[in-house]
């Protein structure tokens, strides 16, 4: 009896073990998403993998980091989005190279440079000119020489002839901010930057603002509320999740009539 026991046992811990290393290696992919109709794009932490539509393998491309954050983007006016990815080395807190790859049949890697000195966080794209490029945002922590404190800070660059030029490196936007991406809000052809921003009184509100030749120019900011997280732009709208006392939702933000709105999806 106790021999069976012990082989129950044992089949019960491979058991456990496949499904936590299935588990992590699921895990280990950072997103998925389609390139076109035809092909899916993973994003492992160390790898990207091209497939067909059928699931065979095209590319594999190795990163040489873990990936920490990506954007998707049409950053050389090719007519195809490139992916640029923020890659992060060991359990550091902050991100090092950004790395830009050209999709078709293959994965190809045409730009990679060291950004380790700015504490990069975040990587955005967004055509905010409205010249039909888009430009390569990096989000930093650091110190500008205007305000000599560390801070979060959106930094923007385009690309020409194998590089990121600077376009706007500003001190701040009007408050401090936890994140952010790039969105046409109001269809005028040109993305906005949408901001998640903390008030005086420590809420929060959803902020916009438009490139202005030179800089950014404020342009409109939500309602207050508890919290505001989670924001992700997707299937062409900008989702975020909204705390208040009576509880937690998401919602989409929108733009109704000259004003920033918040349209409730569904609550948690």
């Amino acid at each position: 009896m106790e021999y069976f026991k012990w082989i129950i046992v044992v089949i019960l811990a491979i058991g456990l073990t496949t499904a936590l290393v299935i588990s992590y290696f699921s895990s280990n992919a950072l997103t998925v998403f389609s390139q076109d109709e035809y092909n899916i794009i993973k994003i492992y932490k160390d790898k990207i993998i091209l497939y067909d539509s059928e699931g065979k393998e095209m590319d594999i491309c190795n990163i040489n980091n873990k990936a920490m954050d990506y954007a998707i983007g049409d950053v050389n006016g090719d007519d195809f989005e490139e992916l640029i990815i923020l890659t992060k080395r060991g359990f550091k807190t902050y991100g090092s190279e950004v790395v830009v790859f050209k999709l078709d049949s293959r994965i190809t890697e045409i730009y990679r440079e060291d950004f380790s000195d700015l504490n990069p966080w975040k990587v955005a794209a967004g055509d905010v000119d409205g010249d039909g490029i888009d430009e390569i945002s990096v989000g930093v922590f650091k110190k500008t020489p205007l305000y000599q404190v560390m801070d979060k800070r959106p930094f923007i660059y385009y690309y020409k002839d194998n590089r990121l030029l600077p376009k706007w490196r500003g001190s701040r936007l009007s408050k401090p901010f936890d994140d952010y991406d790039f969105f046409d809000i109001d269809g005028d052809a040109m993305d906005e930057l949408i901001s998640i921003e903390v008030l005086q009184n420590g809420k929060k509100v959803i902020n916009t603002y438009k490139w202005r030749g030179f800089g950014f120019e404020g342009f409109l900011q939500s309602e207050s509320f508890e919290d505001i997280k989670d924001l992700k732009v997707r299937d062409s709208s900008v989702f975020i999740t909204v705390v208040e006392k009576e509880g937690i939702y998401q919602g989409i933000v929108n733009f109704e009539g000259d004003k920033l709105k918040i349209e409730r999806v569904n609550s948690k």
